[in-house]
């Protein structure tokens, strides 16, 4: 009896808010020791400063907003809180600091974010042993620290949706309206930095109506409308915004985009391109926008664009039900893949040469998963009627990726609240340790976390594909030496990735060794590129290293051959366009300008050269021209 009495008070002692505080808080500055030590290596690394897809896209969103505010922006085609918080740190000095600036805010959400997992396990596991360990299980998992110093809306998305939970947690048990209202805003802030939070918003309602402890005589509908108004009066600038532009969109206008780019018959379960030509984000609406009104032959408002290419992943999925069948299979392996699967970043690459310190972080996904799926299992059984939104939520995300498609920072969040549940296993796990019948059991998980972390940390490597580009990153900063020691293995490899060889033959002719890269883009072009439209690239390089060694005939026939392989590719007819002026067939060339104006309507090179020539982008051009380029 006197044991029982001594664990229920050191349990009440754990369980007061300033304890839970004082933990949070501690979990706080630990993670922003990590952090740091992996943000003093960062600065050395080429992606800090170059960014790259998205991340590229939200810079020069960012700026944009900065220089010229919201006035000139059209309905938001992704969820604004980001780059609207971006924007405000680039408001306040140069560039290079704001860049520091940036990432170290990001620190500080990540860390938060870490931190607020102890009262998460607290309120809906009932644990806050669940609630420390989930934050120690965050802090050990590298893509946490990793992907928060990218300029990416990751770290924003983790502190929102955390802060969110616990909200709504907190608010259930003390069934408190201010509580209810505060939470209300927390999703809202949530939704307006990844949008498919707005799934979870019914799940919300739901569990603000119905509380864990039932107290009869209360307002049980109080909560939800303060709830649902907090939420409606944080998203109504965004609505109003999108409103304002004629359309009637609550956050952003790209779900339709999105879910056929992660369904098309020729995806992979991760991001594949909706069109040859899409890059970054704007690209991407850009072509979005022109394919469904060529398509549909009017005008179209970001939602219409959006209805469209839903309707288009629809057909593609009944159009072959089994290969979509497989494709979701596809996705769920990467939901749960023990690497990095990532389009964007590679981990093992950046840790291998950069951040080194990423080696002392060894959880591994499959680890993660493992201790989870322990402790969903005991959260079912023990505290159900406390864990089911938090259950709900993993459920939401985990539906989100396999409805679209999977990468690591869209996986990120997933993983990260996983945690708690993970955090409660490590609970049951320890307290096993003293049953005689649970002991192998208990052993056996271990000896898989230790393995998983060692394949984690000594086995995962980089692809090829990750490799190069790093590379290009390096030679846009013209730190040659670097790339070309990066590829010196793959080039002399018995199989060379013809890849390689193409980046290989680029760096060599910015170095001004021109024979040496003329003989790489051939041997990568015999060995075969994986596109057309990437032969057709390497086909005009080899054609301007050839003009420069005054090998003129070559040149003009390497030209040929890029738009031979790919006839669409606005790229080749552009390069062998200006290759043409530089000849003095000044009529040639405009034609070839001309095609690639038609062939890319947003890019507004060949159209400024066509001006420079003194004519306008329609003249004698009939069809052949296109309209100016678009936002």
């Amino acid at each position: 009896m006197k044991q029982t009495a001594r664990t229920v008070s050191q349990s009440s002692v754990a369980q007061r808010p300033s304890t839970i505080v004082l933990l949070a808080l501690s979990l706080f500055l630990l993670s922003l020791i990590v952090h740091g030590v992996t943000f003093s290596q960062y600065r050395s690394d080429p992606f800090m400063t170059t960014y790259v897809s998205d991340a590229l896209s939200y810079h020069e969103w960012a700026q944009r907003i900065a220089t010229h505010g919201l006035s000139p922006e059209p309905v938001f085609y992704q969820a604004p809180l980001f780059p609207l918080a971006l924007a405000a740190i680039y408001r306040l000095g140069a560039s290079e600091s704001s860049v520091y600036r940036a990432i170290l805010l990001q620190v500080l959400a990540c860390s938060a974010a870490i931190g607020l997992l102890v009262p998460l396990g607290r309120v809906y596991l009932r644990s806050t042993f669940a609630g420390v360990a989930a934050g120690f299980l965050a802090l050990a998992y590298a893509p946490v620290a990793f992907h928060g110093m990218k300029l990416l809306p990751i770290p924003l998305a983790l502190l929102t949706q955390a802060t969110a939970l616990v909200t709504i947690g907190l608010a259930r048990e003390a069934q408190r309206p201010w509580l209810a209202a505060l939470a209300g805003v927390a999703t809202g802030l949530a939704c307006l930095t990844r949008t498919e939070i707005l799934l979870f918003v019914p799940v919300a309602i739901v569990a603000l109506y119905s509380p864990p402890a039932d107290r009869s005589g209360q307002r049980r509908w109080l909560a939800p409308l303060l709830f649902v108004v907090g939420l409606c009066l944080t998203l109504s600038p965004a609505t109003v915004h999108n409103l304002s532009r004629g359309d009637r969109v609550i956050v952003a206008a790209s779900a339709g985009e999105n879910l056929f780019i992660g369904n098309q018959r020729d995806a992979d379960g991760g991001h594949t391109p909706l069109h040859d030509q899409a890059g970054d984000l704007f690209s991407q609406r850009a072509l979005a926008e022109i394919v469904a009104e060529e398509d549909l032959e009017r005008q179209l408002r970001p939602s219409e664009i959006s209805a469209y290419w839903r309707s288009r992943a629809v057909r593609e999925v009944l159009a072959e039900p089994g290969g979509w069948l497989l494709l979701e299979a596809k996705k769920l392996w990467r939901v749960v893949h023990p690497g990095d699967p990532t389009d964007m970043y590679s981990l093992p690459l950046e840790r291998r040469h950069y951040l080194t310190a990423l080696y002392a972080l060894p959880m591994s996904s499959w680890g993660l998963w493992l201790l989870a799926g322990i402790g969903i299992v005991g959260a079912s059984r023990r505290c159900l009627s406390t864990a089911w939104p938090a259950l709900a939520f993993l459920g939401v995300h985990l539906t989100v990726l396999l409805v679209f498609f999977v990468s690591t920072r869209l996986r990120l969040p997933l993983m990260f609240f996983l945690t708690p549940f993970a955090g409660l296993a490590l609970k049951e796990l320890w307290q096993s340790r003293k049953e005689a019948a649970r002991r192998p059991a208990a052993l056996a998980v271990a000896v898989a976390l230790l393995v998983t972390s060692v394949h984690w940390v000594f086995f995962l490597r980089p692809s090829v594909r990750e490799e190069l580009r790093l590379v290009s990153v390096l030679s846009r900063q013209s730190r040659l030496d670097e790339a070309l020691a990066l590829l010196d293995p793959l080039v002399r490899d018995s199989s060379p990735d013809p890849l390689a060889l193409d980046h290989a033959g680029w760096i060599r002719s910015k170095n001004g060794e021109l024979a040496e890269a003329q003989s790489l883009y051939l041997r990568a072009l015999a060995l075969g590129l994986p596109s057309p439209s990437r032969e057709a690239q390497t086909y005009s390089r080899l054609a301007s290293v050839s003009e420069r060694l005054d090998q003129v005939e070559r040149a003009g026939a390497h030209h040929d051959a890029a738009v031979a392989a790919a006839p669409d590719s606005a790229g080749a007819h552009h390069e062998r366009g200006m290759f043409l002026l530089r000849r003095g067939r000044p009529a040639e060339a405009v034609a070839d300008l001309r095609t690639a104006a038609r062939l890319a309507p947003g890019w507004d090179e060949p159209l400024r050269i066509l001006r420079r020539l003194g004519l306008e982008p329609g003249d004698d051009a009939g069809d052949d021209v296109s309209a100016p380029a678009r936002p």
